[in-house]
């Protein structure tokens, strides 16, 4: 069974069905499938671990709950949310992040005609605080080299688009659980280098297969990284992912280095707190994004931004938002463009 990419265990299950025997197979399976599918040859592979990811959906549903509604991201929008307008320069930059991000366009492509009247999503952006020296009123006195911290968020993305937002909703789950199952079978093949030929090629097919799967987004790269310059192809990584598999299947593996795979995946299930957390994250800004206290005089806002946190160091700005679809901008035609260029310099 290969590891399909655009499966979500979570299709028509909401929070109140999150352990539906149905429910715990599809994650089972997909846990399985994600990490190394010889875990099935293990006796009783599904009762061990049942619980573990009993454990990781629920707090997969409850992470994604956890975060605030979605938020008008519209031009009145925009002059009504602090929080809009310190993550965008302009209402015009905010319009054409919603237009022209890479999870618009792959929207898009399969969109109904008529599009739906609003669109939901899932809006990501780097922050980033500097600190700086600059100039502040005190009383009548204007104060040089004062100590300042400037926020700053770059890298703005739209994606998981939804007509609702429950849908949205549902997607982020699955990119959190995927996420997970990555990080497992990167604990699989962090493990030392062992030293016969066979575990070394073992190792080696499950770096091939966890360096896929990034490749393919199917976690929170997506919402966290930049996307590549080429459009991933989901229906080759598919085919090399099965090419993969068929591979790991024809290494023959012993009983205990089995049990200990199955081991290491449901300790990673067991524990998702380690992996994947979301931190609230509090300030008060003035109109150049500079941090001032909460009961300072000038004219300022006190906004609240919720940070998933992935591992130790990575992290990025989420929040759920929706908007009108008919704000979106054409989306522009790179082949028309590229034969005025022709034109233009002939």
């Amino acid at each position: 069974m290969a590891f399909r990419l655009l499966q979500s265990i979570f299709s028509g299950a909401g929070p109140s069905s999150k352990f539906d025997k149905a429910l715990m197979l599809r994650g089972i399976e997909r846990v399985v499938d994600g990490t190394d599918p010889r875990l099935r040859a293990v006796s009783h592979y599904r009762r061990k671990l049942w619980e573990p990811v009993e454990r990781a959906i629920d707090f997969v549903v409850k992470f994604v709950n956890d975060l605030p509604p979605a938020i008008v991201a519209d031009r009145q929008g925009y002059m009504t949310d602090p929080r809009l307008r310190a993550l965008f320069a302009s209402p015009d930059s905010l319009r054409e992040t919603l237009s022209f991000s890479d999870g618009t366009r792959n929207y898009l492509k399969q969109a109904p005609n008529p599009l739906p009247v609003e669109l939901y999503g899932g809006l990501g952006a780097v922050r980033i605080e500097k600190n700086v020296l600059g100039i502040e009123m005190d009383g009548e006195i204007l104060r040089r080299d004062v100590p300042q911290t400037v926020v700053n968020f770059s890298d703005h993305r739209l994606v998981f688009l939804n007509d609702n937002e429950q849908d949205t909703r549902r997607e982020l789950m699955r990119r959190a659980a995927d996420y997970l199952i990555e990080t497992a079978l990167q604990r699989l093949t962090a493990s030392r280098v062992q030293k016969t030929q066979l575990e070394q090629q073992q190792r080696k097919l499950l770096l091939q297969k966890a360096n896929l799967l990034k490749k393919a987004q199917v976690g929170f790269e997506s919402l966290a990284e930049s996307a590549t310059s080429e459009p991933v192809d989901l229906a080759a990584l598919e085919q090399q992912l099965e090419g993969i598999e068929t591979e790991l299947s024809q290494l023959r593996a012993d009983t205990a280095t089995l049990d200990k795979h199955l081991a290491k995946v449901a300790a990673t299930l067991s524990e998702p707190e380690k992996y994947l957390r979301l931190e609230s994250v509090s300030f008060t800004l003035d109109h150049t994004n500079t941090k001032v206290p909460a009961d300072s005089p000038r004219v300022a806002n006190s906004m609240t931004f919720q940070d998933i946190v992935m591992g130790k160091d990575r992290r990025v700005t989420a929040l759920f938002v929706r908007f009108p679809s008919g704000d979106l901008l054409p989306q522009p035609d790179f082949f028309k463009e590229a034969n005025r260029l022709l034109q233009s310099v002939r």
